[in-house]
């Protein structure tokens, strides 16, 4: 038995990943997971599948935004060929296909003294390793004082070392680089590498934040997070209470103006994405004239003639409720 997760969305979009049986592939936005993907919504490991000889099942991984099943959250689920899977803003397609026998993949056995272990299964090392090796032409050798190329995966960057000179070889014989035992990723200019904002994900959101082509504004407060005072308080940057006192700040929402790459948009990022801090929005108006504007949603009035607080700006409000509330609450 075979699991195939086809990507049916996003940019990674025609991408497959597959389990087969007695294998286990975990999905996630980081290397934590078995088969990062870059998308900025899942959480470092989101999901796993797995599959034996009984069936293949799903199970979230502690997800932030959790996992869904043909539209419907679950924690652990058994899979059936045409099931949907969401996480993050990425789909994936499930096939479960049945393998020849001729392909089942054997059971790991302790290496031997020689072998290279690649992926879950040892190979021996080819007979005519020595053949291919006076061959292969060289590599360049290195002068000293440069230190090794560095490559970047997805969320890190690790050095390529040199590998050791073998004593059997001759003085002149240059060094070989040590292959990365990592698939190769996309090397990336020297300079893009220094730069925060191609090299991180944290970066890339600071870059489309401070991109924006209209004014970018942030309405945040600090139920969820005593941090964002003190964040606040301590910039000198513009924001606003949306109260028209000061009482009650810790409970207040603030309208904030983080200019394009300052020190408060990346601390906002670094901080808060992901915890529920509030939304980010663009637009034409002045602070004080968008605050006027946000001031009238701050009651509604519910279908009975009640009328309620509403934390419009709280990113629960868009991902739960307006997903579950009746027409009339719409």
């Amino acid at each position: 038995m075979k699991l195939v997760l086809e990507v049916t969305s996003g940019p990674f979009q025609g991408q497959q990943i597959q389990a087969k049986a007695g294998e286990t592939v975990s999905i996630g936005r980081t290397p934590k997971a078995s088969n990062p993907l870059a998308d900025n919504f899942m959480s470092g490991a989101h999901f796993a599948v797995e599959c034996d000889a009984n069936g293949c099942r799903l199970r979230d991984l502690n997800s932030r935004n959790g996992t869904k099943l043909n539209n419907e959250l679950v924690t652990e689920a058994v899979l059936k060929n045409g099931d949907q899977i969401h996480a993050g803003r990425t789909n994936f397609l499930v096939r479960i296909e049945a393998v020849p026998k001729s392909e089942s993949v054997p059971a790991p056995t302790p290496l031997k003294s020689g072998e290279v272990a690649t992926g879950a299964v040892a190979q021996k090392p080819s007979s005519r390793g020595k053949k291919a090796e006076k061959i292969k032409p060289p590599a360049p050798p290195l002068s000293k004082g440069i230190p090794p190329r560095e490559v970047m995966t997805e969320r890190r960057m690790t050095a390529v070392e040199p590998a050791p000179q073998i004593e059997s070889a001759p003085p002149s014989t240059p060094i070989e680089r040590v292959p990365s035992p990592t698939p190769p990723a996309e090397v990336i200019p020297a300079a893009a590498l220094d730069s925060y904002e191609a090299a991180t994900p944290d970066g890339r959101l600071l870059h489309i934040l401070s991109n924006q082509p209209q004014t970018l504004m942030a309405l945040i407060d600090a139920v969820h997070d005593g941090k964002v005072l003190e964040l606040l308080r301590n910039t000198g940057e513009q924001y606003q209470s949306l109260y028209r006192s000061e009482q009650n700040p810790k409970i207040a929402p603030y309208l904030v103006r983080p200019p394009p790459r300052s020190e408060l948009l990346k601390q906002m990022i670094q901080r808060g994405w992901g915890h529920q801090w509030g939304i980010y929005l663009t637009c034409p108006l002045s602070l004080p004239e968008l605050r006027e504007h946000f001031r009238t949603s701050l009651m509604v009035s519910m279908p009975d003639g009640m009328e309620l607080f509403s934390r419009f700006y709280d990113p629960v409000f868009f991902r739960t409720f307006l997903e579950t509330c009746t027409a009339d609450e719409a």
